[in-house]
């Protein structure tokens, strides 16, 4: 753990700081780009089964060689395919270190890494791959790359968007950048965890969703054939008139929400420019979701964007089926962002009509004896075997789940209603606090705006004493000793805050849900990110509060 640390340490301090255009040494000077018929060939094969792509760090690289030898060798039953990915930081880390000249005691462990990955790349080995400096020069956007932690998340974020058909994993023994990577929505584990996920992961459940496909396969295919037909002949305008509805409501959500997060700068900014398709619509949805919409609405909705993109922009026939799962998915795109605005009256609008189409959909298969919802549920099930997204340490209770399967997932859907109400309070209070700090801004205010200055100020009080009681909440769930007693701080805070139209949930029901590692966990990092809110709050409280002085308003 040793080893561990000094990097860790190396990184914060900015010793293993590098230009991303830098080379320095055998694997930098490497031509590591994969030619663009591999990268395609490599996409295509991401599309079915469990496929995990592994970015490991540096730590890993030089503490644990043998088990990425092994990950990289081995197969491992219920992954259809498994590959390594080398950030370009880490290759560029590798070199410094095996020259010696950052951490010398680490020298001699990263001459057999650096060999490793350099044989491994110049054979072109199909496990192994290494991000190459035009990807690592990519920005995303809302991610700073001020260190190289930073960049390594980076990566992450670029291979989920590369091949979305796969789970990506980061590998690293660093605490810190496994919390980083878990507020991103990056999976992430430490070796050790990663061993014990890898080796639970439920078999049986992937079989069974494999078989369940093909069982349904025939069948589906010989009933909706008939029914897409009448569907065809009946309503040929189903599908354009969905795509036009859409694209007018998610243009004009695109504009708005790009010019209230980028201001002047939003054209500057955005992805691709307008006059926009349906395709490039979703594609800026998918590029800016992070920095923008996820905080906008649930983050867990931009699979819903990459649902539209799949079958609305890649050419793929649609069945009647997948029409109303289309329909279904547009519905509560649309209905999420009401909550936040009416955009001038466009989204209103466009829900009307996209209920509409929806409505006529379901009377047309209702005379085709084919029930909708049943459609809708057996297709959404095996999306959900498509992506496998059980594969977490959470795997372990598997033989639990089989004894109440309809209980278990009820209580699981349950959690994870709630999580999603504390993540909308989050992102409430981050996005208010941007507003306040913004509106405290010394550079900003000016002697006519005391009033505004005043409101803003008292803002700021407010929001210090709302991020305190939550934290205080959350500190007192998480002791070691904590009980049932300990939820109602936390949970007084929010039904007695403004946000109280939200909580549909008990006090035990809160209790039951961050009781659970998954999101107990994700409690520990949510209480990181609150005190460092809170110590930024009081630096701008303690700030604004000498300026007002020095400006005769207190």
């Amino acid at each position: 753990m040793q080893i561990v640390e000094d990097l860790h340490v190396a990184r914060v301090q900015k010793r293993m700081a590098l230009s991303v255009v830098q080379t320095c040494g055998e694997l930098t000077s490497m031509e590591i780009d994969l030619p663009e018929q591999d990268l395609n060939i490599s996409a295509e094969a991401f599309t079915s089964g469990l496929n995990i792509l592994v970015v490991i760090d540096t730590n890993i690289m030089i503490s644990h060689l043998e088990f990425v030898r092994s990950l990289k060798s081995e197969d491992i039953p219920g992954v259809s395919r498994l590959a390594l990915i080398i950030p370009w930081v880490v290759l560029q880390e590798l070199d410094n270190l095996k020259k010696g000249k950052m951490l010398q005691h680490v020298r001699d462990k990263a001459i057999p890494a650096v060999q490793f990955i350099y044989m491994c790349l110049k054979n072109q080995d199909s496990k192994l791959w290494g991000q190459s400096m035009q990807l690592a020069s990519q920005k995303i956007y809302g991610l700073s790359d001020e260190n190289n932690d930073d960049r390594v998340l980076q990566c992450c974020l670029q291979y989920q968007n590369l091949f979305p058909q796969a789970v990506v994993i980061l590998c690293t023994d660093d605490k810190n950048l496994c919390s980083k990577a878990i507020v991103s929505e990056v999976k992430a584990f430490c070796k050790a965890d990663l061993v014990t996920a890898l080796q639970n992961l439920n078999i049986n459940r992937h079989q069974n969703c494999v078989e369940l496909q093909q069982s349904k396969c025939d069948t589906e295919f010989e009933e909706t054939e008939r029914g897409d037909a009448s569907l065809t002949a009946q309503f040929p305008n189903i599908l354009p008139d969905l795509e036009k509805n859409l694209g007018e409501a998610l243009s004009c959500i695109l504009e708005t929400e790009m010019k209230i997060a980028f201001g002047n700068l939003w054209m500057e900014i955005l992805y691709l420019k307008p006059p926009w398709t349906l395709a490039n619509l979703l594609k800026c949805y998918k590029k800016h979701w992070m920095a923008v919409f996820g905080y906008v609405v649930p983050r867990s909705l931009l699979s819903t964007i990459e649902c539209l993109y799949k079958h609305l922009c890649t050419g793929k026939t649609v069945d009647s089926a997948t029409v109303g799962i289309l329909l279904q998915e547009s519905k509560k795109l649309l209905h999420a962002f009401s909550s936040r605005s009416d955009y001038n009256g466009v989204l209103p609008q466009a829900y009307a009509e996209v209920s509409k189409l929806y409505q006529t959909l379901r009377e047309v298969r209702s005379d085709s004896e084919q029930d909708l919802s049943e459609d809708i549920m057996v297709l959404s099930e095996n999306a959900v075997c498509e992506k496998m997204e059980a594969m977490t340490p959470t795997l372990q209770n598997c033989e639990e789940k089989k004894l109440h399967p309809s209980f278990n997932v009820a209580q699981e859907n349950r959690h994870q209603e709630i999580w999603s109400v504390l993540e909308g309070v989050w992102n409430t209070i981050n996005l208010y606090s941007i507003e306040i700090f913004q509106k405290l801004d010394p550079n900003t205010v000016t002697l006519t705006a005391k009033s505004s200055f005043e409101e803003a100020f008292l803002g700021l009080q407010k929001l210090l004493a709302a991020v305190n009681d939550i934290r205080e909440g959350i500190s007192r769930i998480l002791t070691p000793t904590s009980s049932f007693q300990d939820i109602w701080t936390l949970y007084n805070v929010l039904i007695s805050n403004e946000i109280n139209n939200s909580i549909k949930f008990t006090a035990e029901e809160l209790y039951e849900c961050v009781s659970q590692k998954l999101y107990r966990e994700r409690l520990e990092v949510g209480c990181c990110q609150l005190a460092q809110l809170e110590h930024t709050i009081k630096q701008c409280h303690a700030s604004v509060h000498r300026e007002a002085k020095n400006r005769g308003w207190l």
